[in-house]
Formats: C-alpha cells, structure tokens, sequence
C-alpha cells in the first residue's frame, strides 16, 4: 500500500489522499467532489470495498478531501505514519455485513448514496452483484436444513447479506436495484426473497430511512416468507395456481408460521418480526392475517407490502402472463386510488424505479432497444437508457424518443391496456388475479 500524501496541499484547507490509503470502515464527514464539481463521495459515506473498487475503475487515484478528515480517511494519526486498517467491531470501523450496528444511526442513508447518474453499467459490478445473489441461495438453503432441524439460533448471515447489497446500493443505487430486481423467467423463493428485500432497502433509503433501520427492512425481507419452508410445499412455489378454500385458509397462516419461527433467534429485531407478520396487511384493512390498517402497520410492513405487489405483477403464473414492469407499476398507481397502499410508500416506489422501471427494456422511435439504467434525477418519466453499443441516451434530453416497454417473450410477459387498468378492482391480500392480459 502507498502512503498518503499529505505534502500536496492543494488550497489551505484542502489535501490530497491516495485512493489506495482510504481505510474500509471510516465515514466521510463532508462531501468529495471531482475537478469538475460532481459527487464522488457525499457526506456520510462509510468507506467500503465496493466504493474504493469503484473509484479504481473511475480512474480515479487521489481525492481532495478537507484536511480535517485526511488523517481519518487515510487511516493515518496526526504526525504519525500510515496504521493499519481497523478491526472490524472497532468503534470506529465498519463491516457492512458483519457490523449493521455501525452503520450511522439518525443519518438518512440517502444521503451516503454515489451520485453515478451518468455513468453506464458497470460490470465488475454486476459480478460482484451476481456473487450477493448466489451467497443468498447457499445460505436460504442452509436456514431452510436448519429450520427443518429446529437448530436455527442466529441470523448472522443474512444480516450479512443485507448489509453487503445495502453496500452495493450506496456504492450505486441504480445498477443494484435495476439488476437485483430485474424480472427473471423464473422466480425460486430465495430469488423472490432477495428480490423483495433489495427493493424494499430502496424505498426505505428514498424514505430517508438510516442505514440501520434499511438494513432491518433488508432482513425482514430476505425472511419474510422462511415459514414457508415448513408448510405445504406447493405454499413456495412463485406464480402458482390459485388455491381451493382450503388452501387459501392455510396459507394466509404463514406471515404468523413466519414469525413464529424465528422468535427465538436472539439476534431478531423486533421491528423484523412485526414487518414479518404484518408484510400482507393491506393499508385498508383488506389483508391479512389480522386486518391491521393505516399507520397501525409497521412502515416496514407497509413497504414490504408494496415491494411484494410489485413483484407478484412481474412473474408470470400458470393461467396468466407476467406484466412488463412498466404496466405493472401503472397498475399499482391505479390501484391506489382505493387506498389499497400508503401513498408515501407508492411515491417512494416511482421515485425508486421511475416510470419505466429499473432493469427494464424499451423501444425507441428509431427501431432501436435500450436498456434503463439510471432513474431521472428529477421527476419520474425521464430516466437513462443503455443501447446496446452502450451508447447513454438520456430522456431529459430526447423526451419523446421511448415508443413503447419491451415484451419480452422469452418472460411470458404481457402488457395491460389503460382501460383495463381503471376497469379492474384486485385486492393483492386476495389469492387472485385478473384474466390474462
């Protein structure tokens, strides 16, 4: 490792530290920007792999950073020479996965996100992403064997992951939601879960929801549906059929078998259990298992809830297509009009993924398909498309160039006219959907 270098002094309160020199764990109290004058690093930012990884790729070796942080960030003691990095579990480190105590408490943790609007998908990223969701599928199964044992005594490693995709998100808030989320042809109940956690971390970080709180809704929804594990069989698998009577009275049972199953693991926040029982509470009294409305749902729930509507739209089942996602998320907007969801929720959502969602696909008015990688950084229509070349093409700038979303056939997906949108009245507590689109 190079050492910092504290002799450049580039204006009186300013000095130059070397990207190699940052220390995992240390928090910037001020924000960094380039020569420019865009954000590299904004206030209250903790210093991960991921963001150092990221400035490397940027081509990024030296930050001008206040002078009254350098030693902080550089790991180094006034007048002393380079320490090593903290220990995680030192008070002033930080483990996103191990330490989600460390994570700033009171500090929205919008505020630490990296301003990445103009750059293009990043693929050392989408690996690093990809290796997230394969850790989840190894440890679900491990939980899943536990649970089945009644040898479940912690958490740890899905708070870990929670932590680690929250890292992912500060680092770059868009390519985590837009490619974690993304609908896939099929759904596993891991997939699904991972799915639902990551997007309800966004909506809770666009609620200026702290870092720990965000790191809560990420484990309630990584473990939302685990009671499943030990019931019908059929309970777990995404876009079944409908269900009998029968079937649907036991499986409303699952957010309580949920619960219930993790009461004793010590490491469990309590705010975790409630958003695990009450995540298919309908905000007017329509859902279950108790009928619960309004605020008296935890705000985890009432993300959750929103987070698992969506999601439940974009898989497709055996009787009926997947929706695009842009229909999917006009669909909900139609359906809060009977007050099915909490509307700070439902904004969140559409600040979150904008109005052609995250990961999705469109067309342009020349023929071409791009990709959408970035939300607008004002307002909902307007977000960052990809082109194949890789090619950014920004709506601000071309507001009339998207067509129409892209149906992917290979994802059985379907769209949904207006007219069918404000014609039907579906209540997602309810197993039920409409016909086919």
């Amino acid at each position: 490792m190079s050492t910092a270098s504290p002799n450049i002094n580039l204006s009186k309160n300013t000095i130059l530290v070397s990207v190699d020199d940052l220390q995992v764990g240390e928090i910037c109290r001020s924000p960094i920007d380039d020569e420019i004058g865009r954000l590299l690093l904004g206030a209250g930012t903790r210093i991960t792999t991921e963001v150092i990884d990221g400035l490397r790729e940027r081509g990024i070796k030296d930050l001008t950073v206040n002078a009254d942080e350098a030693d902080t960030l550089s790991g180094r003691s006034k007048g002393a020479a380079v320490k090593p990095k903290p220990k995680i579990g030192r008070d002033t480190g930080h483990n996103p996965g191990q330490d989600p105590a460390k994570w700033i408490k009171g500090v929205p943790l919008k505020d630490a996100l990296v301003d990445r609007h103009h750059e293009p998908i990043n693929q050392t990223r989408r690996r690093t992403l990809q290796g997230h969701v394969q850790q989840a599928r190894s440890k679900f199964e491990e939980i899943r064997l536990a649970l089945s044992e009644r040898k479940m005594q912690t958490v740890e490693a899905l708070s870990d992951l929670s932590g680690a995709f929250a890292s992912a998100m500060v680092d770059d808030h868009d390519q985590t939601v837009g490619e974690v989320v993304a609908c896939n042809t099929e759904m596993s109940l891991t997939d699904r879960s991972v799915k639902l956690g990551v997007l309800a971390m966004a909506i809770g970080t666009e609620l200026d929801l702290d870092g720990p709180s965000v790191l809560e809704i990420g484990m309630a929804g990584l473990l939302h549906d685990i009671g499943l594990y030990s019931m019908n069989p059929e309970f777990s698998v995404p876009g079944r059929g409908p269900f009998s009577q029968q079937e649907t009275w036991e499986y409303r049972k699952h957010p309580v078998v949920s619960a219930n199953s993790l009461r004793e693991v010590s490491d469990i926040p309590h705010a975790v259990l409630l958003a695990i029982e009450q995540v298919h509470e309908q905000y007017d009294g329509s859902g279950y298992p108790f009928g619960l409305e309004g605020k008296r749902i935890h705000i985890y729930a009432r993300i959750l809830n929103v987070c698992d509507t969506y999601l439940r739209l974009v898989l497709g089942t055996a009787y009926r297509k997947a929706l695009v996602p842009h229909d999917a998320l006009g669909f909900i907007l139609h359906q809060a009009r009977y007050g099915l969801f909490d509307a700070q929720v439902i904004h969140a959502l559409l600040r979150t993924k904008s109005l052609f969602p995250l990961g999705s696909r469109v067309e342009l008015a020349n023929g071409k398909w791009a990709d959408v990688i970035r939300r607008p950084i004002e307002g909902y229509a307007c977000p960052v498309l990809q082109l194949s070349d890789g090619e950014l093409f920004d709506l601000v700038e071309n507001p009339h160039e998207v067509v129409q979303p892209h149906c992917d056939p290979q994802r059985n997906q379907g769209r949904l006219s207006i007219e069918a949108m404000q014609k039907i009245r579906w209540n997602p507590a309810d197993e039920l959907f409409f016909e086919e689109a």
